[in-house]
């Protein structure tokens, strides 16, 4: 709009400008030219003429050098808006086209997790959400050289189950061994009796995860032709029914040998043992 009106406004000024360029050259010019043809005594008109062709030239060029400020700003306008509406054009299509293109993961996400969701509900695997946790206080540690059991202050009066997950900020550390009524024992995932179903997503491997008795877990029925990295993550996959899918475990360290049939992998557990004071079980909701 500031570039119609510029455009417009141009128009009036340049017009008074040459009005007064011809008021102050072109009048005198003609006195100039009319006093050279009374008192010459040859009148050479051609030579008036070119005087006169030469005063019109001037004019035209001062005219011509005052307006052209004013149109290459108004060019310049004029161009300036078709860039930016280019511009905008193609950011318009470009967000278009990311639209369009989240729109379809969308889709294709809701597709695997509705086909995700009935397979995991024909193999009897809970959901996420299906589950509450419940803060229980540790009161107690009964260890020995290969067992590692808590003591928690919660029991069936709580709705404490057999093999509910314990956990410490969403990190897997064993499940209920043991419930009474108002306490319960767990075992814990090093335990040289604990096993628990898992995952490497990375990897698309399923394993069992044994607790060695010493601190420290290992991996149980790897596929022959597995081949893990260091730091490649390790989940619960709940594939047992009771264990909430998902729940972080630890981490693969591998002694990073060349030949991959002679690596040999370790467990890094993602928690201390010496740092539990409290955990949650993870029950089933009521339905």
């Amino acid at each position: 709009m500031s570039q119609n009106r510029l455009a417009r406004s141009s128009t009036p000024g340049v017009s008074a400008l040459q009005k007064t360029i011809s008021k102050r050259f072109l009048l005198p010019s003609y006195i100039v030219i009319c006093f050279l043809f009374l008192f010459s005594e040859k009148s050479d008109l051609k030579a008036i003429r070119f005087l006169k062709a030469l005063i019109n030239d001037g004019i035209t060029y001062s005219t011509y050098i005052v307006n052209a400020p004013i149109k290459l700003v108004s060019d310049f306008g004029s161009s300036a808006k078709q860039y930016f509406n280019f511009n905008i054009v193609l950011e318009n299509k470009k967000l278009k086209d990311e639209i369009e293109q989240l729109n379809a993961e969308k889709r294709e996400l809701q597709f695997f997790k509705n086909e995700n969701d009935n397979l995991k509900r024909v193999l009897g695997i809970k959901n996420r959400d299906d589950y509450v946790s419940v803060y229980a206080k540790i009161i107690h540690e009964d260890t020995n050289e290969f067992a590692k059991n808590l003591i928690l202050t919660l029991g069936s009066n709580e709705g404490i189950q057999l093999g509910q997950a314990i956990v410490r900020n969403n990190v897997y550390l064993g499940k209920i061994s043991e419930v009474n009524l108002f306490s319960s024992k767990a075992m814990v995932i090093t335990d040289l009796n604990s096993r628990v179903p898992v995952v490497i997503p990375s990897r698309g491997v399923n394993a069992i995860l044994k607790g060695n008795g010493l601190g420290g877990a290992q991996l149980l029925f790897l596929p022959q032709n597995a081949v893990f990295e260091n730091n490649d993550q390790i989940y619960t996959s709940g594939s047992d029914g009771i264990i909430k899918e998902g729940l972080y475990v630890g981490k693969i360290i591998t002694d990073n040998k060349k030949d991959i049939k002679k690596r040999k992998y370790s467990v890094d557990l993602g928690f201390k043992e010496h740092q539990l004071n409290y955990v949650s079980v993870l029950k089933v909701k009521k339905q």
